[in-house]
């Protein structure tokens, strides 16, 4: 809605288990925002980081990011690192980041994007490794730095 966001700023919020929902809500981490072996679910949130990713998934990590905007990160606005994930991405905007939107090192278990708007990072908008398989689903996935979409991995959609 267009209720003012509460601002919250803290090193990063670190979830490591069960499941943390965040709604309406500017997340500004000094640091960087981690989820591991843990649920985050944001709805309507602003997110950045000033020292690191927006989000950054590890081992067994299931985010959720639904009308969000993740930007102005010191290195990509969302990453995949570690192994079992579930990244769902739907109505977010990713842009101006420093490094890539959507980075993604390691498959995951579910890796889709619906209806997104990832734009102005400073190298790729999606960058998926070797092996990576994410869905994309309409949206706007243009204007980035070095290429919209790099790596060895497949989006399947775009």
């Amino acid at each position: 809605g267009d209720a003012a966001k509460a601002r919250l700023t803290l090193p990063g919020v670190r979830v490591t288990g069960g499941s943390l929902r965040l709604s309406n809500l500017e997340l500004c981490a000094s640091e960087e925002n981690r989820v591991r072996a843990g649920e985050l679910r944001c709805t309507d949130c602003f997110i950045t980081a000033r020292n690191g990713c927006g989000v950054l998934c590890l081992q067994g990590a299931r985010v959720f990011l639904t009308g969000c905007e993740v930007a102005h990160c010191m290195r990509s606005g969302i990453g995949v690192n570690g192994k079992n994930t579930e990244l769902h991405l739907s109505e977010c905007v990713v842009e101006r980041n420093n490094f890539s939107g959507i980075g993604v090192n390691h498959q995951g278990r579910k890796i889709e994007f619906l209806n997104n708007r990832v734009t102005g990072n400073g190298y790729h908008g999606i960058w998926l490794n070797v092996g990576v398989v994410a869905t994309w689903v309409g949206g706007d996935l243009s204007g980035n730095r070095l290429s919209d979409k790099d790596g060895q991995g497949t989006l399947i959609g775009f």
